[in-house]
């Protein structure tokens, strides 16, 4: 049976069997991620390896991915450069937390436990935080290892809005930071994968998992110390004391 025998699919057609609207399949065939349909003088028609496809994309779509990964991956996966089992399996352990930072639901007493001795209105300022999500009578703390943060800089004069901005600073350049690692790591895989010295991109994430937290944490400590010494020496920093000790000693000089 030849191919043009087996597509039998219009595209309206095709729409309805699939569920997916006929100016989104033309989208995918523009953009490469879906083959082009077999020609009958001005009609084209669809077979069941693009009713296959479409499903593949909305897989792959529900995982986040965007149509030119989804178009490479899947012309490498016809070509037999990858396979789908290895690349979803790889994609599920990338999906693993690299830490033990993990989202914890807590009830309005245990958030309550957690807070007692705190100023009041510290938990509204954590809700409008976003550290904390209500929902019903439960609190979503999306990033435990974060409020304890926030909180242990409350607990020394940090507010939470001052707290939270850090760390939306300290994110936003960490992500650009990690991007950049992720493309320079990338490049040399590639290159080693191509001469032998190893296997996979896998090979890298088994080495870069241990080893993240702990060179962040140390480039990090170390930049923050060589930025706070130089504000110090061109006299943009300077400590700051409470006043309370001078008065005390003006009283008792007084007496």
């Amino acid at each position: 049976m030849t191919e043009q025998d087996e597509a039998t699919y219009t595209i309206d057609q095709l729409a309805a069997l699939t569920g997916v609207p006929s100016r989104t399949i033309r989208f995918y065939q523009s953009k490469g991620a879906l083959p082009a349909p077999v020609r009958r003088g001005r009609k084209a028609y669809y077979d069941r390896t693009h009713v296959e496809r479409l499903e593949l994309i909305a897989r792959l779509q529900d995982r986040g991915l965007q149509i030119r990964a989804i178009r490479n991956l899947v012309d490498q996966l016809a070509c037999g450069q990858a396979s789908l089992d290895d690349w979803l399996g790889f994609e599920a352990e990338l999906r693993m937390p690299w830490s033990e930072d993990v989202p914890e639901l807590l009830s309005d007493k245990e958030i309550q436990e957690r807070l007692a001795g705190r100023p009041p209105g510290l938990l509204a300022a954590l809700v409008n935080a976003g550290m904390l999500e209500r929902e019903a009578n439960q609190y979503l703390v999306r990033s435990p290892a974060l409020m304890k943060m926030v909180l242990t800089l409350e607990a020394n004069g940090i507010d939470v809005v001052a707290a939270h901005e850090a760390t939306e600073i300290l994110s936003r350049h960490l992500s650009k930071a990690a991007t950049e690692l992720g493309l320079h790591f990338q490049e040399h895989v590639q290159e080693r994968v191509r001469d032998g010295g190893i296997d996979s991109s896998a090979q890298l994430l088994t080495a870069l998992k241990p080893i993240a937290l702990e060179a962040a944490s140390v480039i990090f400590a170390r930049e923050i110390q060589r930025a706070l010494e130089q504000m110090l020496h061109e006299g943009r920093l300077a400590p700051v004391t409470s006043p309370r000790g001078d008065e005390d000693d003006d009283e008792t000089l007084s007496e």
